[in-house]
């Protein structure tokens, strides 16, 4: 009788438990059971464990902080197994190590490796990762200005320390996204007029920085923008003179001299104030506060020079050249990137490159060009384009002798006109601040200031 209530016992526990698996909530890469709660027996026979749940499947230790001791949490399943005892191994002890009870340290090494846990045939793993923690983080603007009349985005990019951190995600939100949004990947966009913060915050550490974003309007902008006028002791007239004495060019479908009305033309600040033209009276010898990663979305697609952002900007900084300058006066000169000189030209034996035009002579611009890359030692991209930002900041920018810090000067050098200027086309400086226009323009976050020319019995023009 006493054996039969046995089995009856058996049958209801079995009745109750057989409806599913046993499961239980789990981490990433966690282990559950997809076996039956509990094992019905007729005799008192040894059950054996079938699997071992992990309340917990994964475990990140940092390096350089205070790591508690991680204890494993396992079960053995069935719940009526015999012998629940568990084993632990660490597979690679020099990340981490575990003792008998269960206790998970790391040891040191950054990586990972897995703790094996066992209980009679029954097998479940932990992984262990130990990482290089990060320990701050900056964000590349710490304020910025955005125009809701032109919805251009601006970019972001978190700077986290160290550089060889393991887990560098970062998450990004607004204040108030009625005035500013921020997506995923730190892309800045102006919803409306007024002031908020961006924040981006590590994914390990929660260390945060923010970026103080002001949307305001374009043509408030314009209001902000600084203007210089320089007067020199010469009519326009006289300037137009003096510059035909040096057989200024027109370039259209072919070269071709340029008469006096053409030079007039491109001369008179008062035909340059507008449009893009008045970008060739942006001061070239300052930074314009812009990321290289803007100036890398500019570069996309232009031939060599695509990826060379960070190449630029710190070629420009280490000049004291505009940076949107130097990547729009390459990408000018080299036929964006796809010109010969640009691309590469062997010269005695040696591939040479030459970001700029510079020495490329009308009469025999490739070879020319080539032979002063080879003098210079440009071997490389990043040699073309250190060694011609310095060439243009010692020569003209910032030269202290003839000061053509704007497009402008850089052509018509009104300081000593007909002497020192940078090329004969009378529309040169017309066709870089074309560009320069749609670069500025793109990337509104960006700051410049102008300085315009005013020849004698001229009115200053003013700048629209």
């Amino acid at each position: 009788m006493k054996k039969l209530l046995i089995i009856l016992l058996v049958c209801m526990v079995t009745a109750t438990a057989a409806s599913g698996a046993y499961k239980v909530e789990t981490d990433d890469n966690a282990y559950e059971s997809d076996d039956a709660y509990f094992v019905p027996v007729s005799t008192w026979e040894d059950v054996g464990a079938r699997t071992i749940n992990l309340q917990k499947g994964k475990v990140i230790f940092y390096t350089g902080r205070n790591n508690t001791p991680f204890n494993i949490k396992a079960t053995v399943m069935p719940v009526n197994a015999t012998d629940k005892n568990l084993t632990y191994k660490t597979d690679d002890v020099s990340v981490a190590s575990v003792n008998e009870e269960g206790i998970v340290v790391p040891t040191g090494k950054i990586g990972e490796t897995f703790i094996e846990i066992t209980s009679g045939k029954a097998h479940a793993r932990l992984k262990v990762s130990v990482v290089k923690a990060v320990e701050s983080i900056e964000l590349s603007q710490n304020e910025m200005t955005l125009y809701v009349d032109k919805p251009v985005t601006a970019q972001l990019n978190a700077v986290i320390s160290p550089d060889d951190a393991t887990i560098k995600d970062v998450e990004w939100h607004s204040d108030d996204e009625t005035i500013a949004s921020v997506d995923k990947d730190g892309l800045v966009y102006p919803c409306g007029v007024g002031t908020t913060d961006i924040y981006a915050k590590t994914v390990d550490g929660g260390y945060t920085a923010k970026c103080t974003v002001t949307v305001t309007t374009w043509e408030k902008r314009a209001e902000d923008i600084p203007v210089e006028y320089t007067e020199y002791g010469i009519t326009l007239e006289e300037m137009v003179e003096q510059q035909m004495t040096v057989s200024p060019t027109l370039f259209t479908n072919e070269v071709i001299p340029a008469d006096s009305d053409s030079v007039e033309q491109y001369v008179n600040p008062e035909n340059l104030v507008t449009g893009y033209e008045k970008y060739q009276f942006i001061d070239l010898s300052s930074s314009n506060d812009i990321d290289s990663s803007v100036l890398d979305s500019y570069l996309n697609g232009k031939g060599i020079l695509t990826g060379y952002g960070n190449c630029f900007k710190n070629a420009a900084e280490a000049n004291d050249i505009s940076e949107i300058y130097l990547v729009i006066h390459a990408c000018l000169e080299s036929g964006n990137g796809m010109s010969q000189l640009a691309c590469g030209v062997e010269y005695n034996g040696v591939t040479v490159y030459n970001m700029f035009g510079i020495g490329a002579v009308d009469e025999a611009p490739v070879a020319e060009g080539a032979r002063y890359a080879y003098e210079q030692g440009w071997t490389s991209v990043e040699l073309a384009i250190e060694g011609g930002a310095e060439w243009i900041s010692e020569n003209y920018i910032n030269n202290s002798k003839y000061q053509q810090n704007t497009l402008y000067k850089m052509r018509w050098n009104p300081d000593k006109p007909a002497v020192h200027q940078y090329a004969s086309d009378v529309a040169w400086a017309s066709k870089q601040a074309k560009n320069m226009s749609a670069m500025f323009e793109a990337f509104p976050t960006a700051r410049y200031r102008f300085e315009v020319p005013v020849y004698e019995g001229q009115d200053k023009a003013e700048i629209k």
